[in-house]
């Protein structure tokens, strides 16, 4: 029943404005529920190789910095090679689908020559690594959670790379001799 202030026209005013907005807001949704289903299928066939490079290549790096002789150490660093040339190759496709992941990506490309310098000072060389699976963890962690919720990587969390990313290269740095040497 219509209320006694209000005619039929008004109430059928309502209704429509009612249903307008129903439309409107369901229209929202199934275009973010269609953005979030394309930016998964754009990382489907990406995302179990991704891990897998990444994990390879700190735990060659790992592995290759606790090398005792060199052809055990020239045998790990050209594993530690080869998944960086898997991460390498895929890099690219990467890039827009999981934006600000670069810089850490980048980083862990560089980790097994890294290591190779860093062999001799077992110090240096744990503490790169350390910083390297925590890069590691965190680049893991983003591109699942991107994945899971259909989105492109968060602020938070592309600064949290590029921390970590800064951190390991500092490490590096701080062992290569300086320019005015």
């Amino acid at each position: 029943t219509i209320p006694d202030d209000m005619n039929a026209q008004e109430a059928t005013l309502i209704a429509a404005v009612i249903a307008a907005s129903a439309s409107v807001a369901k229209l929202f949704f199934d275009r973010s529920a269609e953005g979030r289903l394309s930016i998964r299928s754009l990382l489907l066939p990406l995302i179990t190789e991704m891990g897998e490079a990444i994990y390879g290549i700190v735990a060659t790096s790992s592995v290759m910095v606790e090398a005792e002789t060199d052809s055990k150490f020239q045998s790990w660093y050209s594993k530690a090679c080869s998944e960086r040339d898997k991460l390498k190759a895929l890099r690219p496709r990467l890039r827009y689908p999981l934006w600000g992941l670069d810089e850490g990506l980048r980083v862990l490309e560089r980790l097994p020559d890294w290591c190779s310098h860093a062999r001799s000072d077992k110090a240096r060389a744990s503490k790169m690594l350390r910083h390297a699976t925590s890069l590691r963890y965190i680049i893991d962690i983003t591109a699942l959670r991107c994945y899971s919720e259909g989105r492109r990587p968060k602020i938070l969390e592309v600064m949290q790379i590029r921390l970590h990313s800064w951190q390991c290269r500092r490490v590096f740095d701080a062992g290569r001799p300086s320019e005015s040497q």
